[in-house]
């Protein structure tokens, strides 16, 4: 969120509380519609009236008078002991309101209380009911004043300046009030006997950089147990400074969403330090503990009551913080980056690297992360282990305090760092590289920005094109201005150079460049600011080198002027190879496919047949939450493991080998592009029907070889060519028709389920439908009517959703979190399709109807299919009767099953 908009907000906020007007302070025994309000907006010297306001409440002074001058331009507040405090208003008068409650609304005058008028809720006529609860505030973003209800903020129709502090009498406690942006000072008026707090000044801190927040944070594991937490420390200026509050109590208020928004009630636990005994400055500490806290950030107040007296802080933001095990990361500790593969960890040969300050484990957004150690957790147990798991001739040695050191340079390994966190252990592995000291001290190392330069593959025809860059140096700094290609050579035991052989010229080269076969150099581009080595076809055989750029007659390395000295440039640590891998099918993409049932049972448990297909791959959609899950030019190549990436890999689909259904769409919804290798499946058609046509397998007959589709590849990357073998048979990725943890279910109706068994616990009871009236399907009467949408309220499985996204949507979720398609709106009052189901799955149609299942219709009639109503038609001496779900969507028309029951 960003910072300088969640401080106007709570900064800017509190106008008053409504039982002691602006000063947030409530006498128990106050009569509401006794209370009337003077408030006026003044402008001042912010910091110089509260430095002379603070001194005059710790001096225990009070109000003798105060008056505005004629125009209202200015305040003057005369003090006990004859000080004036002048308070500046602008040049033009400002209107004075005046708030009260009447006839059980609220009402305000803007000219001393000659007229009353209603207080409106914005752009509408509506009145604003008043309770004793109610609290006004001011909103300093936008200038509006706001009644905040037990559940709901109420905009009204009034402004005030927001650059302007706000000035309030109550005349039941006796006391002046003054608010300026954000801090309430109360002032006792002479002879009141106001003897209470007078303000409470949350003092901002700053935790963790910028932020202005207290964070209260837990430690959650992958098993989303709380291992640990510790509460946020808040502190406090207290006016006057030397009031007594070991017989005070204290408790935080208003808490709310920043959104002001509200679910669950939230609840920050407060205990004061010390007895709540106040330092030398009169400062207070005290501890919050966050419960039922779902949001990213609160609003809130302290409350202190003294006397029956209670006292508002000013507003604070808490940050309630759980750090979830699931979601840490490995980042490097000097930048707080995320690790990425195609980075290694590099130091001198003849120096060591001390790994617990180069990398750690910890939560946040790459450049961002607060490592584990820097969250407070005391009592967390954390453990750090480094291993070598690639080490070439034992040139690497690690000590148990994380101390890395070599024995030669130019060499490349592969560490595993490991941190247990509370009993539970995460790794990375991470390459580790020697620098030569002399080639580190006499040249600038590019490094990769986007790919790991010590594990080249490269291409088959195309030349590769990878970003390097020095994070402190830039090649304008270096003197170069103009784009420019370099060969690259690097320097032999004997002090002689290995030049890689170019043929094409440098002067020609640009990002775009093809280089010939083994061709290798590197490329500045004055336009984007950006240097890139570029890498030729079938490119192999450099191991671990360093190489340079080189001067024009490639017998010496560049030099470029940096601070001073000529120095050279260099790509660091780069092994280039040509890698060929055969097309293998992406093992991700292979599912079960069950047919009528059996979904209970494990595959080895089932005969192929109408129970269980087989396992078969199936082509997935993209989701997309403009255009829905959608199958649009789905790259055939996307389905295999394969290398190179640019290698020869042609498709062949013929309308001829295909099943009845993708015949009959052939060139329509179904669209083959055999020039790209590319399918388009559109949404106005269900996706089982190319999958199996509607049937269970045992009854496919003739066309059981033709389920799914079926297509032939050929694929050659310059070491011979290889094809399929004969014409492989996939299915079409269908999320929607049947639920389960990453499994399809190709039938054509199906129980509810979750997670890959049948689910239980989805039956609707009488006692349910009726109320409790009835308990057996033979006590109900012909005529009478039943609201059936709000009995799926009464069971939990309808409430937690069912028809799950089997594939986890864009986030490939799994088991219980899979996303739910269905699930009971208490909006609605009925079982309704959800905004996800909607966002992926509904782009051409929504629909869900309720119908009657086999003999259900001989003793119910559905008189309301969308909302769920049904009257008896007569009573049924038996179990139960089923009625069903008709759940249609763009890819999928199927049944839901459910009964009710005795």
């Amino acid at each position: 969120m960003n910072k300088r908009l969640l401080n106007n907000v709570l900064y800017g906020a509190l106008l008053f509380s409504l039982g002691t007007g602006v000063v947030s302070c409530k006498d128990y025994d106050d009569d509401i519609e006794g209370l009337n309000n003077r408030i006026t907006t003044v402008e001042s010297d912010m910091e110089r009236f509260k430095e002379k306001i603070e001194a005059a409440l710790n001096a225990n002074l009070t109000v003798q008078s105060w008056y505005p001058s004629e125009d209202q331009s200015q305040y003057t507040i005369v003090l006990s002991n004859g000080d004036e405090l002048y308070v500046q208003a602008s040049n033009k008068a400002t209107p004075f309101y005046q708030f009260k409650i009447e006839d059980g609304t609220w009402r305000y005058s803007s000219d001393k209380g000659a007229g009353w008028n209603k207080v409106l809720e914005l752009d509408t006529e509506k009145e604003i009911p008043g309770t004793e609860k109610d609290q006004l505030y001011y909103d300093k973003s936008n200038g509006y004043i706001y009644i905040q209800k037990t559940e709901s903020l109420i905009q009204t129709n009034i402004t005030v300046n927001k650059e302007t502090p706000i000035l309030a009498e109550n005349k039941e406690n006796k006391t002046l009030s003054i608010y300026i942006y954000g801090e309430n000072y109360i002032l006792p008026i002479q002879g009141g006997g106001f003897s209470g707090i007078s303000s409470i000044l949350f003092q901002k801190q700053f935790v963790f950089e910028e932020d202005e927040y207290l964070e209260a944070a837990s430690y959650t594991n992958t098993k989303g147990e709380v291992v640990t937490a510790h509460t946020a420390t808040a502190k406090f200026k207290i006016l006057p400074k030397d009031i007594d509050l070991s017989e005070a109590t204290f408790a935080c208020a208003d808490i709310h969403e920043l959104k002001l928004t509200r679910a669950a009630v939230p609840q920050l636990l407060v205990e004061a330090l010390n007895n709540g005994k106040l330092d030398e400055n009169g400062i207070l500490t005290v501890e919050l503990t966050p419960q039922d806290m779902p949001a990213e950030y609160y609003g809130a107040v302290l409350e202190i009551t003294l006397d029956k007296t209670t006292t508002s802080s000013n507003y604070f933001v808490v940050k309630p913080t759980s750090y979830n095990a699931s979601e840490g990361k490995f980042a490097y500790r000097d930048t707080r980056e995320h690790c990425q593969d195609s980075e290694s960890l590099k130091f001198i040969s003849t120096e060591s690297l001390d790994l617990t300050k180069a990398i750690g484990w910890g939560f946040g957004e790459s450049g961002e992360v607060k490592f584990v150690d820097e969250l407070g957790f005391g009592d967390l147990t954390v453990e750090v282990n480094y291993e070598l798991i690639e080490n070439p001739n034992t040139t690497f040695a690690v000590t148990e305090e994380g101390i890395l050191t070599a024995t030669s340079a130019n060499k490349t390994g592969k560490l595993k760092v490991t941190y247990t966190v509370a009993e539970e252990e995460f790794s990375k592995e991470i390459l580790v590289y020697s620098q030569d000291e002399s080639t580190a001290k006499s040249g600038i190392e590019l490094s990769g920005a986007t790919e790991m330069l010590s594990d080249i593959e490269s291409l088959y025809k195309g030349t590769k094109v990878i970003e390097v860059s020095n994070s402190q140096t830039s090649m304008e700094s270096l003197g170069v201005t103009a784009s420019k290609a370099w060969k690259l050579g690097a320097k032999q035991p004997d002090e002689s150079w290995k030049v890689i052989e170019m043929t094409t010229t440098l002067s020609d080269i640009n990002q775009k460049s093809k280089l010939a076969e083994g061709e290798v150099c590197l490329y500045y581009d004055a336009n984007d600011k950006k240097s890139y080595l570029l890498v030729g076809p079938q490119t192999e055989g450099i191991e671990n080198a360093n190489l340079f750029a080189m001067n024009e007659e490639g017998t010496d390395k560049e030099n470029f002027e940096h601070n001073g000295k000529q120095i050279g440039i260099y790509v660091g640590n780069v092994k280039a190879s040509y890698v060929v891998e055969n097309p293998t099918k992406k093992p991700e993409l292979e599912v079960m496919i069950y047919a009528k049932g059996g979904i209970d049972k494990k595959p080895e448990e089932l005969p192929k047949g109408d129970l269980y297909y087989g396992n078969y791959f199936a082509i997935p959609g993209v989701y997309d939450t403009e255009n829905g899950y959608h199958f649009t030019d789905i790259d055939f190549r996307s389905l295999y493991n394969f290398k190179p990436t640019d290698a020869e890999f042609v498709f062949t689909m013929n309308e001829g080998d295909q099943n009845l259904y993708v015949t009959e769409k052939w060139g329509g919804s179904f669209a083959w592009n055999a020039e790209n290798g590319t399918l388009t499946v559109k949404n106005d058609n269900e996706l089982y029907k190319y999958n199996l046509l509607n049937k269970k397998p045992s009854e496919l007959g003739g066309d059981k070889d033709k389920v799914g589709i079926q297509f032939s590849w050929k694929f050659n990357a310059g070491k011979g060519e290889v094809q399929s073998e004969g014409k492989e048979r996939w299915f079409i990725k269908d999320p929607t028709f049947n639920p389960g943890d990453n499994i399809t279910y190709l039938n054509y109706d199906k129980n509810p389920n979750a997670t890959g068994v049948i689910s239980t616990g989805y039956s609707i009871k009488v006692k349910d439908l009726t109320n409790g009236a009835h308990s057996q399907l033979k006590e109900l009467v012909a005529g009478e009517e039943y609201d059936l949408g709000k009995a799926f309220g009464n069971i939990a499985f309808w409430r937690n959703g069912c028809a799950w996204d089997v594939y986890g949507g864009p986030d490939k979720l799994t088991g219980t979190r899979l996303p739910a398609l269905v699930k009971y709106s208490d909006e609605l009052g009925r079982l309704a399709i959800t905004d996800y189901c909607k966002t992926y799955f509904c782009k051409r149609r929504a629909e869900l109807k309720l119908n009657t299942e086999g003999d259900c219709g001989s003793y119910f009639t559905v008189t309301d299919p969308d909302n769920f109503k049904i009257k008896v038609t007569a009573p049924k001496d038996g179990g139960n009767v089923q009625f069903k779900l008709v759940f249609n969507t763009d890819y999928s028309t199927q049944n839901i099953i459910f009964f009710v029951e005795n």
